[in-house]
C-alpha cells in the first residue's frame, strides 16, 4: 500500500498508457483524434483562457517549472529512444515529411513573437542559463 501511495501522476499515467497502447482500438482512436486537431482554433483557445479569468492561467504558469522538468526528462529519454530505435536515413525522411506540413507563415510569426518575448525576458533566462551551464561545467 505504501508503494502505491508514493506513485506520482506521471508514473500512474504511464502505467495506464502502457495498458492502452496494447489495444488496437485505442491506437486507432488516438490517430483519429490527433488528425482532427484544429490548429486554426488554437488562438481562440488562448484568448478564452487568458480573457476570462487570469487566476487559471497564472496557476498553469506557476506549475511551469514542474512541467518543464517533466518535459526535459521526457525529451532526454525520447532522444535516447529515437536514436536507438530509428536508423538516421529513416528518421530524416520521416521528419522531412512532417516538416513539409508545418505552416511556414505561422512559424515565422511564432519566431517573431518569441524573439520579442525573449528580448523582454532575456536577462532572467540568461542568468538561469548561466547557472545551468556552470552546473554542467561549461563556460
Amino acid at each position: 500500500m505504501e508503494e502505491h501511495a508514493n506513485r506520482g501522476f506521471i508514473e500512474t499515467k504511464a502505467n495506464v498508457l502502457g495498458e492502452l497502447l496494447d489495444k488496437t482500438a485505442f491506437k486507432e482512436s488516438l490517430r483519429l483524434f490527433l488528425k482532427s486537431i484544429d490548429p486554426e482554433s488554437s488562438p481562440q483557445l488562448v484568448r478564452t483562457l487568458l480573457g476570462r479569468d487570469i487566476e487559471a492561467p497564472l496557476s498553469v504558469v506557476g506549475a511551469l517549472p514542474c512541467l518543464a522538468n517533466a518535459v526535459i526528462k521526457a525529451a532526454c529519454e525520447l532522444m535516447v529512444q529515437v536514436r536507438d530505435k530509428f536508423p538516421p536515413p529513416l528518421l530524416a525522411s520521416f521528419v522531412e515529411s512532417l516538416l513539409s506540413d508545418i505552416d511556414k507563415d505561422d512559424m515565422a510569426r511564432l519566431i517573431k513573437e518569441a524573439n520579442e518575448l525573449a528580448r523582454d525576458l532575456g536577462p532572467v533566462f540568461k542568468a538561469s542559463w548561466k547557472a545551468v551551464q556552470d552546473k554542467a561545467g561549461q563556460p
